[in-house]
């Protein structure tokens, strides 16, 4: 099997629902958010331009991890904890272009969350 063919059944698998939860939690949701973190350590945060592509960067990561949570429900055992998951990862989605138009536009900053202008 080629190299190619591996990495587009890892990113497309999630979204087929034919990954486990746990999997899509833990390492898309997880070590993901950890990864492109940690790539947020390398970005200009003086540049509004580099700090907007990163905002959306991480506006379609979070809607592709969201996407993959709600796909991979199917496969929990619980109806409980299927409809739980699914019900959380629409409200995630529903608030996700919230959020992003919040942070785009200035409001939602770090020092604005904790009350110092």
């Amino acid at each position: 099997m080629s190299e190619e063919s591996r990495l587009i059944r890892w990113v497309m698998d999630p979204l087929r629902g034919k990954t486990t939860l746990g999997r899509v939690i833990g390492w898309y949701g997880i070590v993901g958010s950890l990864v492109y973190s940690a790539l947020g350590l390398f970005i200009d945060v003086e540049s509004d331009r580099a700090m907007r592509v990163y905002t959306i960067g991480g506006l379609i990561f979070s809607v592709y991890v969201t996407i993959a949570t709600y796909r991979c429900a199917a496969s929990m055992r619980s109806s409980f904890g299927r409809n739980f998951v699914r019900v959380s990862a629409l409200i995630s989605l529903a608030l996700l272009p919230v959020l992003a138009y919040l942070a785009l536009s200035g409001a939602l900053t770090l020092t604005s969350l904790g009350g110092i202008e």
